[in-house]
């Protein structure tokens, strides 16, 4: 029996005897784990890795920062070669070891 991730089960055995109840865990792979992958290869960008000044986070200044970053990420995700981002996602789909989304 295959039962997907967050189905909430409780099995029995109603001749009271010995069993066994094994649990795989499957990496399931969303559109939220491309996301991340996609907004990940941020990190090696200089327009990235700015530091934002505590006067930034709480004053005027915010609101201009986020769009300024939501456009450098937009014009990042723009400029990626879909064909060998999916091949890269392909090979992370097979090697990653982590299990985070």
């Amino acid at each position: 029996m295959l039962l997907p991730r967050g189905w909430v089960h409780n099995p029995f055995n109603a001749a009271d005897r010995p069993s066994l109840h094994l649990t795989f865990a499957i990496r399931e792979r969303t559109p939220y784990w491309i996301a991340e992958k996609l907004a990940g290869g941020v990190i090696g960008e200089l327009a990235f890795r700015q530091i934002l000044l505590p006067g930034d986070i709480h004053g005027d200044a915010l609101s201009g920062i986020i769009a300024d970053t939501r456009d450098a990420l937009v014009a990042y995700l723009q400029s990626l070669d879909v064909r060998r981002m999916a091949e890269t996602l392909r090979r992370l789909a097979r090697t990653e070891l982590e299990y985070t989304t």
